[in-house]
């Protein structure tokens, strides 16, 4: 916890967090065509639960500047957690020195400012085209985007939008909008209903909740 914000819900057991973490590990099962899988803030890995229950078999390489939740995650989890490597690391210097490309980057950094929990100005002005760069034509970027003081939701995916086709999704419970954005992601409609089937799948409580939208529609 972080200012009240659930910055990661570790469990002992593959499985829905009934969190934005669902939805993150959704839209990757769903839309990465490959398993190499970047992981850009991790805290204590929110969204490997519901990845592996809903089968996904991901090689996750992440990053994050705190290496506590990484602390927790290994004394939580067992082997259910698969394939997993860990870097305590800023995330923008990480990424400039990967060499292959990813079939799915997902990013959720995010940094206390006040009382509040809010994205860091890399996501904005840094990040969206260096993950441009290191994902592959056909791969997806995932990006969690919480209001930030200073910019409008609106400017905040206009600037975080890098790849077409892009669609932004919304939860009625939780102020995040989670930016999808790749090749073969297809409509919005499209892109909603899989969304709502695979956290049908997962027995999410947020399967009901999802509204998907064009970016900019």
């Amino acid at each position: 916890m972080q200012h009240g914000c659930v910055l990661s819900e570790v469990l002992r057991a593959p499985g829905p967090t009934h969190s934005v973490f669902d939805v993150l590990a959704a839209a990757t099962v769903l839309f990465s065509p490959g398993p190499r899988m970047a992981m850009l803030g991790f805290a204590g890995g929110g969204m490997m639960a519901p990845l592996r229950k809903l089968g996904g078999e991901q090689a996750v390489e992440a990053v994050d500047l705190d290496a506590d939740g990484f602390g927790v995650y290994q004394e939580v989890v067992g082997a259910w957690g698969g394939e997993l490597a860990f870097a305590e690391a800023d995330a923008v210097t990480w990424l400039r020195r990967q060499g292959k490309r990813f079939d799915v980057i997902v990013e959720d950094l995010s940094v206390p400012v006040g009382k509040d929990v809010v994205k860091p100005g890399v996501s904005w002005d840094v990040l969206p085209g260096l993950m441009a760069k290191r994902v592959r034509s056909e791969g997806v970027i995932i990006s969690n985007l919480l209001p930030t003081p200073g910019l409008s939701m609106k400017e905040l995916e206009r600037r975080c939008q890098v790849l077409e086709p892009a669609v932004v999704m919304e939860l009625d419970r939780f102020h995040n909008r989670i930016l999808i954005q790749g090749a073969g992601l297809g409509s919005a409609r499209e892109v909603g209903k899989s969304l709502r089937s695979g956290l049908t799948e997962l027995r999410s409580r947020l399967a009901d909740e999802v509204t998907v939208r064009s970016l900019g529609g």
